[in-house]
Order: structure tokens, then C-alpha cells, then sequence
């Protein structure tokens, strides 16, 4: 069965063929003559505040999103036998052409070639020989899921062409092995770092951020490479606004978040990128009916308030495959999607400082093949990896995160040890989950429990 699975998913990735000789496919207006004078790098977040969820590819989003969140441990399995290398070179395309230059002759990818034409910076990039480029081109048939009642701006348009782009070249057999790419499209709120796509890979294909997926892979340009995909690469909203549109499975964790006033802490106040441990609603159904009952009453609100606090990292953004750290840290930036990524080590760890007093998150990655387990706090299993965000990434637990014990003893301030793994949110008694969270709401919410100057 497992010699079976690798074979289609190999004849899968080396046999697609881009139609650039096919007829044209039905095309539609996608115009960009509206110009808000927004900067680009704040264009998509304004872009999602503004949309509806009605007549909008939101909905669909998050239909697909909300489905490969529910499959996501099938997924996991199917993705630790499918990233399975083969010889990845691409059979079709043009390698005297530029990646511009096959865009626009193709009759399959004329929408696409229309908006690259009136953005130089974008034509640059994929006329420039000097460097290589993998660019993820939407067929024309990819531009049905935009609304068709509002008119981006210009700066929308140029920041979303930009997040087509990435920097290097991915052929399949790369992709196979990546987690995460960096884009063209570097944001503020990412501290002027790339924002990232996310590659998930199993028997359906592979698809980036959850919803588009590669139709068409490998096609050899004298620049690069070009894959083909089957719905427009939005940039993504904030973590905070993710997490309400998913209320499928984040519905408590939103209404914590707004119990709380966290939610909008996390909108409004200043930072540079992110990590946002995101519990799903079993993970709180963990807890336990009296425990739940106690967080969201009025007595309990300040426990919920640091309990949040411990799932939230500010301006240190941890992917699976990538660590964009903090401005003025000592330790450098990472990415393991980057050449000769192979020999990375096998087992990595980090310790991320919360909002909770900075109480560290202990993270752990294990490595195999192209496959990565990520645990938290010693045992507890991040579900769904990679959540891009216009802010950071959500990394997805089914487990509520616990704060470790604090030590009483007389000037010790440090933990007992306890790491607050995953056996400790089990029908946690309320005394227990006071005891643990008391030391850090002495103050209340109010007062210094907030995010603060991020």
C-alpha cells in the first residue's frame, strides 16, 4: 500500500502539463483602477476588513480551511509517506523564455500576464536573469472566485502579485521536503520579513495555504520554474481575525479572546510578527465542564485573561520550517526551506517567551524527511501546522496550554519543574487551575496584563 501511495503521488507531481498552447479559458475582469493610497504592505489587511463573507472566495476559504482542519491527523499520516522524493526535473516550458515572457503567451494564463503587465516591479522580477524565481501563476479559471462588486486597489493588487513570487527556485522535488517558502511580499507587521506560503502534501495534491492547489508543476523557464494553481494566493488577515472566521473550530478561543478584550490587543496594539498557540474548541471541552464554567464567569475572567496570555508570543514568529526572531535578539534569523535544508539536524529546540510574564513555551521539532512532529511544552501535539498569518503564524493545539506551577519559596521565582504538558488540562479541578494561574492575576487584567509596547 505504501509503494502504491508513493508511485501515484509521484506520477501525480512529475506528470502535470500546463496547456500553454491550449484554448483560452473564460476570463473576467479583475481591474485595479481604484488607488486608496494605502502602502501596499497594509493593502491586504484593509482588503480583508473591508470584504464580505458573501460573494466573496472568504467563504470558500474557510469551507476548506474548516474541512483540512477537521482531516487533519489523516492528513499528517498521509503527508509522513507522501514527501517522497523523485527526480523532480521539469519536462515542459521554455528554458530560453523568461517566466514573464511563458506567462504571457500562454492563452491559459492571459488574467494573470494583464496584471504583471502593468506593474513594473513585478515584470522586473520575472524578466531578471540574474536570480532564479518559482512563481505560482492562477489560471485565467482561478479568477471566477474573485468578487466581482469591488474593485481592489493598486496596492492590493501589487502586494497580492507579490505574493506569487518566490525568491529561488522550488521545482516539486523541493517542494516535497517544504513546510513553508518565503515570498516576495515583506510586511511591517512581519518586521520587514517575507510572508510565508504554506505547502500541505497528500493524496489530493498539493495545495498552498489550505485552498489553492497546484494544477500544473514544474514548467521550466530560463529564470526558474512555474507551477500552476487553481485559485488566486490572497494574503492572508490577522491571527486574531483567522480565528473568528473559523468559528468551527475556534469558537470558544474566539469568545475567550473577546471575553478578555485580548482579541483586540492582538488587533490593535504595535508588533512585529508572532506566534498564537491557537486551542480548538475540544481542546477547551478537555478541560472540563466545572473548569470552562469557572474561566468564563465574572470571577474568573482575570484566570482566563492569563491563561490566554500563556498561548501568545510577541515578535518572534516560529513556523515549522523558519524562525523569524525578535529585532534585537542575539540569536539569528532561521529558515530550513533554504538550499542544503536536508542536512539540518533532526530534532531542534526553542523556548518562546509569552505574554505571561514571559513564562517560556518549550517547543520541540522532530525531523524526518520532509516530514515535521512538532510537540509543545513536552507533550502537547500541534494539530495543524503553519497557519500563515499577516502578523505571525497560528500553530494549532488540541490542548490547552497550562502554566507551569510558580515556586513560593522565599526569593525563588522560577517554576517547580512542571512544564504544564499535555495529561495536565484533563478535567482540571477549578482549585488546581487557581492555583496554578493565581500567581500572575494578582494585578488583574487591567493592570499590566495586556500586550503592552510590543
Amino acid at each position: 500500500m505504501k509503494q502504491a501511495i508513493l508511485a501515484l503521488l509521484a506520477g501525480v507531481a512529475t506528470g502535470f502539463v500546463l496547456p500553454f498552447d491550449g484554448r483560452a479559458e473564460r476570463q473576467i475582469s479583475f481591474s485595479a483602477d481604484i488607488d486608496t493610497g494605502k502602502h501596499a504592505q497594509d493593502a491586504p489587511q484593509a482588503w480583508w476588513d473591508d470584504v464580505s463573507e458573501r460573494g466573496s472566495p472568504l467563504s470558500s476559504i474557510k469551507n476548506t480551511i474548516d474541512s483540512v482542519l477537521g482531516s487533519s491527523l489523516v492528513d499528517d499520516l498521509l503527508s509522513s509517506d507522501l514527501r517522497h522524493p523523485h527526480d523532480g526535473h521539469g519536462h515542459h516550458g521554455d528554458p530560453t523564455k523568461t517566466i514573464y515572457e511563458l506567462v504571457k503567451e500562454s492563452k491559459y494564463t492571459q488574467r494573470f500576464a494583464e496584471l504583471i503587465s502593468e506593474y513594473d516591479e513585478i515584470k522586473e522580477l520575472l524578466e531578471d536573469t540574474k536570480k532564479n524565481r518559482t512563481l505560482f501563476v492562477p489560471t485565467d479559471r482561478a479568477f471566477e472566485h474573485i468578487p466581482k462588486h469591488k474593485k481592489p486597489s493598486k496596492e492590493f493588487i501589487l502586494a497580492l502579485l507579490k505574493y506569487h513570487v518566490v525568491p529561488g527556485s522550488y521545482p516539486v522535488k523541493r517542494i516535497l521536503f517544504t513546510h513553508t517558502v518565503p515570498t516576495e511580499l515583506e510586511l511591517d507587521s512581519l518586521d520587514e520579513r517575507p510572508q510565508r506560503l504554506r505547502i500541505g502534501v497528500s493524496l489530493f495534491g498539493v495545495h498552498l495555504n489550505f485552498y489553492s492547489k497546484v494544477v500544473a508543476a514544474n514548467i521550466e523557464a530560463k529564470n526558474g520554474i512555474i507551477h500552476a494553481v487553481d485559485h488566486i494566493l490572497i494574503p492572508p488577515p490577522s491571527a486574531a481575525k483567522i480565528i473568528k472566521l473559523l468559528p468551527g473550530k475556534f469558537s470558544t478561543f474566539s469568545l475567550a479572546l473577546e471575553t478578555t478584550g485580548l482579541g483586540e490587543d492582538l488587533e490593535e496594539a504595535e508588533h512585529r510578527g508572532g506566534t498564537l498557540f491557537a486551542p480548538t474548541n475540544i481542546a477547551f471541552k478537555r478541560l472540563g465542564p466545572r473548569a470552562n464554567a469557572f474561566l468564563f464567569s465574572e470571577h474568573g475572567k482575570r484566570f482566563l485573561h492569563a491563561l490566554l496570555r500563556y498561548h501568545v508570543v510577541a515578535n518572534e514568529t516560529l513556523y515549522s520550517d523558519a524562525f523569524y526572531k525578535e529585532e534585537h535578539s542575539d540569536r539569528d534569523d532561521h529558515d530550513s526551506g533554504e538550499e542544503g535544508a536536508d542536512t539540518l539536524t533532526d530534532y531542534w529546540h526553542v523556548d518562546l517567551p509569552s505574554l505571561l510574564d514571559e513564562k517560556p513555551i518549550h517547543v520541540d521539532f522532530r525531523r524526518w524527511k520532509g516530514f515535521i512532529t512538532i510537540l509543545v511544552n513536552g507533550g502537547i501535539r500541534v494539530a495543524v501546522q503553519d497557519g500563515i498569518a499577516a502578523d505571525g503564524v497560528i500553530q494549532v493545539v488540541d490542548r490547552v496550554l497550562i502554566p507551569p506551577h510558580k515556586r513560593h519559596h522565599h526569593g525563588d521565582d522560577g517554576d517547580d519543574g512542571d512544564d504544564g504538558s499535555k495529561d495536565d488540562d484533563e478535567n482540571l479541578s477549578v482549585e488546581e487551575l487557581k492555583a496554578r494561574l493565581s500567581p500572575y492575576v494578582e494585578d488583574g487584567p487591567s493592570e499590566g496584563g495586556g500586550m503592552g509596547d510590543l
